[in-house]
């Protein structure tokens, strides 16, 4: 199906098991693209790496339908990729490839969920809901202790730190032009393992 809201993460993770340490999320409105279009795209980026073979990585996929007055379709693809935390000539090469896919998927898209700068309080928002969405935080438990703007780039970088002594962070706006394109990440103490995760509710 073409969904009229897509929602595309792709989290980098040191093992499939555990909470990413990165997540680069994207919002679009009338992907011109089926589901299965869009997951071959994202198969591109395990490949990133330039090895003989593709990295681990896992990819679910769910479409539904809400309806409150007019009715809307939506599809939600979550990517998780194993990928080196610590940097390197790879992990550049990965974030490339995302950028890339993302870039291609906006050009197939009729706009960006955001189509324009956010405010900051909404960027703030954004960044918070993404966080509680792939690291399972309570937004309530996260105080904002950076906050920086690229007008020009449209692009806010945040930092937050929770009440456990963990910080996280956020670039709202990751790629230029894209404001809806969030990056996430997480450090300063070690990420507990999960469950592989279903695709988030597109309430949230």
């Amino acid at each position: 199906m073409r969904a009229q809201e897509s929602r595309i993460s792709v989290a980098l993770v040191e093992d499939l098991g555990h909470y990413p340490h990165e997540v680069w999320d994207l919002g679009l409105d009338q992907l011109d693209m089926f589901t299965e279009e869009v997951i071959e795209e994202l198969d591109g980026i395990a490949w990133a790496e330039g090895n003989d073979y593709p990295s681990h990585s896992t990819i679910s996929a769910r479409t539904g339908k809400h309806s409150w007055g007019a009715s809307g379709s939506f599809s939600e693809i979550v990517m998780q990729i194993s990928s080196n935390a610590g940097g390197g000539v790879a992990a550049v090469a990965v974030t490339a490839a995302i950028k890339n896919a993302y870039e291609k998927l906006m050009s197939r898209a009729y706009g960006d969920t955001w189509r324009s700068m956010p405010s900051t309080e909404q960027a703030v928002d954004m960044a918070k809901s993404r966080l509680h969405q792939h690291y399972n935080v309570a937004v309530d438990k996260l105080t904002v202790i950076r906050t920086d703007v690229d007008v020009e780039a449209q692009r806010y970088d945040l930092e937050f730190s929770h009440e456990d002594g963990r910080k996280f962070g956020a670039t709202v706006g990751a790629i230029k032009r894209m404001p809806s394109c969030t990056r996430v990440w997480a450090e300063g103490a070690d990420l507990m393992p999960r469950p592989l995760p279903e695709p988030p509710d597109p309430g949230n």
